[in-house]
């Protein structure tokens, strides 16, 4: 069973950090890495059905609308400083602003009536920016992007 989420020093020193049991850390590294429920659930040897629990509580603790807006926050308190950093090709701007409203936890539908674009438009958006950044989900993207300083905190917080 997952302990309640508590705060504590954040280890950016940024802001409190939500308290995270262990299998909490592990889901929320590997989810920034990409892999996908099925593997994180063969390496911790349980349901994948508990891990989208864990994913669920995760978002929680986070404060997270969406597993990326999960992974953004955690990247931005400090708790994801150890992934390795990857230097993608060129990004169009166009492709690294819909990746910051995905960072900010929206979905395909809420970033085109944004920005005004068709719902299409925005999902081959975000297929493109994933295939750049050779993500694997929305929520390796965002990991990827903010990494590589494609996008930045004080960005997302904006939208």
């Amino acid at each position: 069973m997952t302990a309640p989420a508590r705060t504590g020093p954040s280890p950016s020193g940024s802001g409190p950090a939500p308290y995270l049991t262990n299998n909490l850390r592990h889901v929320l590294h590997r989810l920034a890495e990409g892999r996908t429920g099925i593997q994180i659930a063969r390496e911790l040897g349980v349901s994948p059905v508990t891990v989208r629990g864990y994913s669920h509580r995760l978002q929680e603790a986070l404060g997270a609308h969406t597993v990326a807006h999960a992974v953004h926050l955690a990247h931005q308190l400090g708790m994801l400083a150890d992934l390795p950093h990857r230097h993608p090709s060129a990004v169009p701007a166009a492709q690294i602003e819909v990746l910051r409203l995905v960072a900010a936890g929206m979905s395909n539908s809420q970033i085109a009536g944004v920005l005004g674009r068709p719902e299409y438009t925005v999902a081959e958006q975000v297929r493109q920016v994933r295939y750049r950044l050779g993500a694997r989900d929305r929520s390796h993207a965002v990991a990827l992007g903010m990494a590589a300083g494609l996008i930045r905190p004080q960005d997302i917080n904006a939208a």
